[in-house]
Parts: C-alpha cells; structure tokens; sequence
C-alpha cells in the first residue's frame, strides 16, 4: 500500500497559504513547485526531488514546506531511498503540515516500518493516522496493515477489529478477502506446501517428520480446488514463526508463514 494524494494542493493555492517575499519570489516559488509536482505526476521522481528541494531552500519560513516535505518523501519512496524518505514524513509532520497531509505522512511512516518488519512501530504510526482519519484517507488498506501489524505483535483479538471493520465497512475492497481469510485467527503456523495430489502431500510430512518436525495435514481453499496443506507448528508471534520457518529453511522446506 502506498498512499499518495493526486492533485489535492494545487502550487497557486498552496504557495498563498503563507508565501513571504516578493512578487518575483513567489513566481520563482511557483515555478519551482509546478515543475516538482508536474515530475512527480509523471514518475520522474529525481526531477521532482530536484524541484522540490529548490522550492525549499527558497522561504525557510513558508507554510507549505509540510506538505513539500511529503511529496518529497513520496519520491524517495519510490527510490527505494528508506532513510531519507523516513526524514522528509517526519519532517512533514514537523513543519505542521495540514490535513490531510500530516496524516498521509504518518501512514507513509507506518508502511516503512511495516515494510521492514517493525510492527510495533508500524502500528503506532498507523494508530496516529486513523485517530481522526480525513476523508481521502483509504481506510481499507490502513486497517489491514494495521490488523496484520497486530496479529504479528501476537494481539489477536485487537487485530480482529480492524479486519471486522474493514469487512463490514468495505466489503468489496481489495483488502477485503485478506482481512476475512486473517479474521478470528488465533495463532501462525508455517507452510511448507499445498499439493492436490494426497500421495505427494503425505510424502512431504513423511519428509518433515524424518527431519525432526511435526507436520499435520490441512484442507485448504484455493480458489475453486481444495488443496492438502501441510504446516507446521502454531506460534502467537510472529517472529516465533520466521524463528522456526528458518529452522525448517536449513531442513530444505519452501515455507510461508501464515495466520
């Protein structure tokens, strides 16, 4: 998930919302925002930074660096670019960016520390953000990372109310189906395989369990099949599961971990 704002801050009224300076200075400052915002639409995201910086540099005291800060970060995002990204939301949030820009950039925080597996952070980010969620914010998506974050931290019946939301609220979402298949879970289990043939599926526990694990054989929807699922042990958080999804990595399995 990656929450981006499309055009909701046209340059002319973002730059009067506390411009200084001259009438040469504020076209300057429009020039070099239209051309940041005009990359960034197109996906030229070292352009944009560009832009955007030199918009910066130009009113250290002008109200919309906040929101510049974001779109920055966004950039850096899609760089792959994690620490400068993580700088410019916080400094978004820093420099007082408005709504709904400030919650934009606490989930945009959420998912860099989703993405490299700090849940609890993530869930504390994301917490911010749906205190008072504006109304371009997609609520779907939130709620499922904010869910999944949960259930990994082990706080299951928490995770749930999320995941019920989102069904109920949003039934035909995208998140939807993972937040059902996540909903009223109680424990991770890893898989190291998922065969229509129940001769094939037997022998891989016959394998599992000659190299010290204690599989068991489970049914398991995909799409119209039914196929035989084979996982191993039941933890309640989730680094217990890529503790022993590892373990059974060395052994030779393929493993998925799973609620």
């Amino acid at each position: 998930m990656r929450c981006s704002l499309n055009v909701l801050l046209a340059a002319g009224l973002l730059l009067a919302a506390g411009c200084t300076g001259g009438k040469g200075r504020i076209q300057e400052d429009k020039a070099a925002f239209g051309a940041g915002y005009a990359a960034f639409e197109a996906g030229q995201w070292q352009r944009a930074i560009d832009e955007f910086s030199r918009f910066l540099r130009s009113s250290p005291a002008m109200a919309a660096r906040g929101e510049v800060y974001y779109y920055r970060g966004e950039c850096y995002v899609h760089l792959r670019n994690r620490r400068e990204a993580m700088d410019d939301f916080l400094r978004a949030i820093g420099a007082s960016a408005r709504p709904p820009i400030d919650t934009f950039a606490r989930v945009a925080i959420g998912n860099l520390y989703y993405e490299e597996g700090n849940d609890a952070k993530a869930a504390e980010a994301y917490a911010e953000a749906l205190r008072q969620p504006p109304k371009e914010l997609p609520l779907d998506a939130v709620s499922l990372r904010m869910g999944v974050s949960l259930q990994r931290l082990g706080k299951w019946e928490m995770a749930d109310k999320y995941f019920a939301y989102l069904v109920d609220r949003y039934p035909d979402s995208p998140s939807a189906p993972e937040a059902r298949r996540r909903l009223r879970a109680t424990a991770f289990t890893v898989q190291i395989g998922a065969y229509v043939s129940m001769t094939t599926a037997q022998s891989e526990m016959a394998r599992a369990r000659a190299a010290g694990f204690q599989p068991r054989l489970v049914p398991t929807a995909r799409g119209s099949q039914t196929l035989n699922a084979i996982q191993v042990g039941r933890v309640q958080t989730y680094v217990e599961a890529a503790a022993l999804a590892r373990r059974l990595a060395q052994a030779g399995f393929q493993t998925v971990i799973v609620p």
